[in-house]
Parts: C-alpha cells; structure tokens; sequence
C-alpha cells in the first residue's frame, strides 16, 4: 500500500480526560486524487462505503487540525472547492440513480410463506408470491387475475387499495374479499413502502382452526358450541345453505344461530364477522409487514397534525396503562420499542411513540430549529389528543434534544425525561475528539463542512438499501467492539438493521437534521423547563464520551447523571430494568 494510505493500528488518542482507542488511521492525508476516485468508486459500488468514510475522515482531519479547539466553525477551514464540486456531483448521481429495490426480505418471507399470499406493488404488479398463490393463480404477474376471481364489488374495493397504496395513505381499513376459489375469503391491506409509497398485502383467510381459537370466541363473546361450529364453517367458506347441509340442521335454524353469532359479537355482517375473527384467532401468526424478520411489530397509524405536517405514531404497552413518550433517535428507530414491548406492558406503561420529522412516514421540516419546535408541538399535541396526563418522556440518544425542546415549554403534565445515551450540543473540536472513528467523521463533517454532509449520508442509505446492509452496521460498530459484542450477544443485528431501514425509509431528510442539530447551539431552545431529567449513560459508549454528557448535565437545571460501568451506547439494551425504573419513578404508582 502506497505511503499516503498506510495505517497504524491502535492509535491513541488523548481527548481530554478521556482516552479513545482507534483501530486504523491514516499516517498521512490521501491525497485530493485518491478522495476523488473514492468518490466515484462509491456511487458505483455501495460496499466501498466504508472505504471513503476512512479517507474523508483522514482528509477533514487535517483541514480540521488547525481550528479553534473552542469555537470552531465552518468558516475555520479552507476547503478545496473543486472538491467539493465533486462530492456535490456524486449526491446529484446518487439521487438521479434513485433508491436501489432489492428484493426486501419481507418478499422473501411472502415467498416461502405458508397458504395464499401475495405483494403487489401500487402499479398492480405483484412483486412476490407464496408458492400456493402461483399455483391457484397461475403465476399472475399483476392483480387482474385476482380481480377476475372477486364476487360482488370485490374487483372494486382491490382497486381501492391500490389507489391508496399510490397514494401512500395506510389509514384505509383492510377489507374481505369474497372469491370463487379457495380460500373463498382474502383480506387485503395497505403496508408501508421503503419508497414512501404504500403497497398491497393479499392474504387468504384459510386460517388453521385450533382449540385454542375456539376458547377465544368462547371467552370473547361467549358463544355456544353450535355458534362456534357456525363461525368455524364460515371461516371455510361455505354458505349458510352448505353448512345446514353438511350439518343435518335446517337452514332456517343455522340463520337463527348466524344471527345471534352477529349479534354476540357486533359485527354488521358476516364479511365483518370473518374480518374479526381472523385477526383474533390468528393475530400472531400474521406476517411481520416492517420489510424484515426483525422489523417492528407494533400498532401504527398516521395523523394529520396542526402543523399541517403529517406524522406517523406506533404505540405498544399496556392500552390503558401510565403514559409514556419515547422520541427515537438517529439509527435504531424504534426497535428498543419492539426489543421491550412486553417489558413495557408487564410494568403497566403505555408508550406513544411519535416519528420525528424526516424519518419513517412524518413529513421533513427544513432546518434545526423549526424542526424541533414543529416535533415539539406534535408532542403537545398528542397529549391532548389522547388526554394524557402525568407524562414521562424517553428520550433516546438523538431524541432527547427534542425531548428538552419539549420541556422547555413547561407543560404541568410533563412528569420528567429519562434520556439514554444522550449529549449536550457538540460544538468544540475537543468534544469530536473522543468520538469512534465514524460517528466522528459525521460529527466533523456537519460541524465543519456541512455541504458536503448530504453525500456521506445519501452513500450510507445506498449501503442500507444494498444487500449489504451488514456493512453499515461494520462502519459504525466494527466486529470486536464493545457494541458489536452486544449485538451478537442480545440477536440485535435484525432489529438493528430494522431500525436502519426505518431511518431511510423517507430518504436522507432525518439524518440530516440529526447531525447538524447535534453540532448546533440548540441548548438555548431547552431554557425554561422545570421537570425533573435523568441522565443514563453507559460508561463505554463510543459516540458520546461519559464525562461529556456528565457535563452537560450538570449545567442543567433539574437534571442528574448516572453511569453504568461496562455498558456502552447500547445501554437500553443492556440494562433496560434501569430504563424502566427510573420511568417509573418519575409516575405514580399503578
């Protein structure tokens, strides 16, 4: 390997009380040539990522080298303006080329599912069959096939799902398709998109008949052993006629028993009838809709907020329990939601988990500070919404700088935030100092050269979208490390690539504002807030040095810091039982 690009390995690197150990740096700069071919290299081969992550942090390093260790700032440096003419060409590439569309594993998973099913994309095209769904209909390669077998104005209710998935609307309710095949029913619903859009998940409703469903519809409404053999045979698709039949009753008393089954249960008819009991009786063996074995599980929806702006909320925990606020951070989404959802329930905790501006399905706010302000509001406004009161906010990583946005207001309903992993404002190049090699790239390049940040992070959604989504876990935790060592040990790596994806589901908008919001003076959006704030921090995290957060926590008003030896950035992971006992002590008892 030529001089420029030698590496040293172990380098340490005194940040002020804190000691960082790097794993390979560059002795000397790359030169400007070899940043450029990098470049190129990049948006032509995603998994190179980490190769010009490693010669751009060599190369802001030492334009960094020499600004003020205080009060740095972008003006500080002299950067190269052809190239940043090429980094700029390079997005301008990476958005022509588009979002790359490998098949997702949710299509993998539809493939190799059991029973009918099957995913069409909003242009009707089916984009993933199970091996029962070629077979019944003959390897449809879009929905006109499926509308030929619709009875009724089935063939219309299709295409309005499909215009919805256009549309991107995931508010429409699923809907029963009645066919003249087997299975007689499908239901048919709009699931997110990594494209924004939405698209058609098609399901038969030949669901498998257990005693255990039996004892569902039986402690539910409390049916008789008549009305659950009705409903069985319903669920089979046959008719009112066929089931006196099969029976040896008389279709007028099988009617009388059908009424009173309608009646037992509310459902308007038996099409809602069979829409009800198939999500009751075969809740938990539906198909994971989030695009991956470890995508989150929980009830979403999204709402039309004051602002104008549309906002996408999950919930998970107890219905009815003491409310709890999680705001998400940069990369992992809501996996820890998914990852404590039972922990969440068991304690009597009801969590609203709003998507902050840019991220999943909520819509992007351009700029630092109106953005935390509108998520702000959005709070507020969910509050009143679902007339909470008492509050506890859990503020995850990047998240709680909304979270003390949120708090400054001075709600009386706000209880406290419990903020995990999380920093002041990063603005002094000693701060950076003490990153892991490249969280500190990005911290750098959004402090110093933020014109350059849309590149870094539309190449890192590139990775993300590839099949090589292992490698964006390998830049930011390399194997060996204390994170990836978590990772291996909890069987994160699927909700951790979950988590990824959410965060690129609506392109670079939400990354961008997190690392400049991180880099900006945001601290005096947080003054005026009076409820109490706890600080959990783990004592190895990579990102933001201990005794930085410590720091800051001390020039806070009403704020406390607690360490955890041996636990790095993945302390909600690691130790989730301290998580949810300081929520609960911020709340009254059960």
């Amino acid at each position: 390997m030529i001089a420029a690009c030698e590496e040293r390995t172990s380098l340490v690197v005194e940040a002020e009380e804190n000691t960082i150990r790097d794993e390979a740096t560059y002795l000397t700069p790359p030169s400007r040539e070899q940043v450029i071919a990098a470049i190129y290299e990049t948006v032509l081969r995603p998994d190179l990522y980490e190769h010009v992550m490693a010669m751009w942090e060599a190369h802001i390093d030492a334009l960094t080298r020499d600004a003020d260790p205080e009060t740095g700032s972008a003006t500080d440096i002299d950067l190269d303006r052809e190239l940043q003419k090429h980094f700029q060409r390079a997005h301008v590439i990476l958005e022509q080329l588009g979002r790359k569309s490998p098949q997702s594993e949710l299509e993998l998973r539809v493939e190799g599912a059991p029973g009918l099913v099957m995913l069409a994309g909003p242009d009707r095209r089916v984009r993933a069959a199970s091996a029962r769904a070629r077979t019944v209909l003959g390897g449809a390669r879009d929905l006109s096939l499926v509308s030929g077998h619709l009875a009724g104005s089935g063939a219309q209710m299709l295409d309005r799902m499909v215009e919805a998935a256009r549309s991107g609307d995931l508010r429409v309710p699923a809907v029963v398709l009645t066919t003249d095949i087997r299975p007689r029913h499908l239901i048919a619903r709009v699931i997110t998109c990594p494209d924004g859009a939405g698209q058609v998940m098609i399901e038969g409703l030949d669901y498998q008949w257990t005693p255990a469903a039996e004892r569902v519809l039986v402690a539910s409404f409390g049916l008789s052993p008549a009305e659950v053999e009705i409903v069985r045979n319903l669920m089979e698709g046959r008719s009112l006629r066929e089931i006196a039949q099969s029976s040896g009753r008389s279709e007028h008393t099988v009617r009388n028993q059908a009424k009173s089954v309608l009646a037992k249960t509310g459902a308007p008819g038996q099409v809602d009838l069979i829409r009800l009991v198939a999500f009751l009786i075969d809740r938990g063996n539906q198909l994971r809709l989030g695009g991956h074995p470890g995508a989150v599980d929980l009830n979403d929806d999204v709402l039309d907020m004051g602002t104008g702006l549309r906002m996408q909320l999950y919930q998970c925990g107890d219905p009815r329990g003491r409310p709890v606020l999680y705001l998400h951070g940069m990369l992992d989404g809501m996996a820890p939601l998914e990852y404590l959802k039972h922990d969440f329930a068991r304690r009597g905790l009801r969590v609203l988990a709003p998507v902050r501006p840019g991220y999943g399905l909520s819509e992007p706010v351009a700029g630092v500070e109106p953005g935390l302000r509108a998520m702000a509001s959005h709070a507020v406004e969910l509050i009143d919404r679902f007339a909470l009161d008492r509050v506890a906010i859990l503020g995850h990583m990047a998240g709680a700088v909304t979270g003390y946005v949120l708090r400054a207001g001075g709600d009386p309903r706000l209880a406290g935030m419990v903020a995990v992993a999380a920093s002041g404002p990063l603005l002094r190049r000693a701060q950076l100092s003490g990153m892991a090699r490249r969280q500190r790239m990005m911290a750098m390049t959004a402090r110093w050269t933020p014109a350059l940040l849309p590149f870094f992070v539309r190449a890192g959604i590139a990775l993300i979208d590839s099949e090589e989504v292992g490698r964006f876990m390998d830049a930011l935790y390399p194997p060996g490390s204390h994170e990836r060592q978590v990772v291996d040990r909890l069987e994160l790596a699927a909700l951790m690539h979950a988590g990824y994806r959410f965060a690129a589901q609506s392109g670079t908008a939400g990354f961008e504002a997190d690392a400049l919001t991180m880099v900006s003076p945001w601290q005096r959006l947080s003054d005026g807030g009076t409820c109490p704030v706890v600080h959990l921090h783990g004592a190895l995290d990579p990102v933001v040095p201990a005794a930085e957060t410590a720091r800051f926590a001390a020039s806070i008003s009403g704020a406390s810091f607690r360490r955890f030896e041996d636990v790095g950035q993945f302390l909600i992971y690691e130790r989730p039982d301290a998580v949810l006992d300081a929520i609960e002590a911020m709340l009254p008892p059960r």
